[in-house]
């Protein structure tokens, strides 16, 4: 049965970006992430996955947080992204789950090891973002070319921590709040998402956030 904040967080969805198929929703106390398909069509190098996370009281939209790139969205929306802080959403409520997926990026890229995936993603994991490589060879494949010093010693904390962190049932949300330059001499805070579903304690499928048309300026 579908929530109350989750028929909300549909509609907000439906006001905002209408024409784009919502892939699923992940609902954690009064917080939602709607993850939705930007299709991309004949368009660079195809399409990805929108994210839209909403802050539901009372029945309201109080809160929200995308991975919309800003310059590239509404009059406006630079300004707000600009003054936002990082938020810390479902971090400090860890599940089984959640902590695979924040261990992950700590122990494969932040540690610059590919032989680490293996540890993590399961060997039929599904890609199902078209500018990433396929399967575990593929993601194993990208981590080397993408990291060759690597590996490197593997650290107890994640180089950028997340600021959302969402489960419910197998889906993991995850994003991380990373400054970006806005062209003006200043920065604004990109949310950089992804989504993951986790069975028997691997990842198994993957939903990215990232705009491969406008790939965001690493640390």
């Amino acid at each position: 049965m579908t929530s109350e904040n989750k028929r909300i967080a549909r509609q907000r969805h439906r006001e905002r970006a209408e024409g784009f198929p919502v892939e699923f929703v992940v609902e954690e106390e009064d917080f939602v992430t709607v993850v939705y398909h930007k299709l991309r069509e004949g368009e660079g190098e195809g399409d990805y996955f929108g994210f839209r996370t909403y802050r539901i009281k009372d029945g309201d939209v109080v809160e929200e947080w995308s991975n919309d790139v800003p310059g590239l969205c509404a009059a406006g929306v630079r300004r707000a992204a600009a003054g936002r802080v990082p938020a810390q959403i479902g971090v400090g409520r860890p599940s089984i789950n959640k902590l695979r997926v924040s261990d992950f990026y700590r122990c494969v890229f932040d540690a610059h090891n590919p032989d680490a995936v293996r540890d993590f993603v399961a060997e039929e994991y599904l890609q199902h973002s078209r500018h990433l490589p396929p399967g575990r060879a593929g993601l194993m494949a990208l981590v080397a070319e993408t990291f060759p010093d690597g590996p490197i010693p593997t650290s107890d904390e994640p180089s950028i921590p997340p600021s959302i962190l969402m489960g419910e049932g197998d889906l993991v949300v995850i994003a991380g709040a990373l400054p970006q330059p806005d062209g003006d001499g200043g920065t604004y805070l990109r949310y950089l998402y992804d989504a993951y579903r986790v069975r028997d304690g691997y990842l198994c499928e993957h939903w990215s956030g990232i705009d491969p048309n406008h790939r965001p300026v690493m640390p």
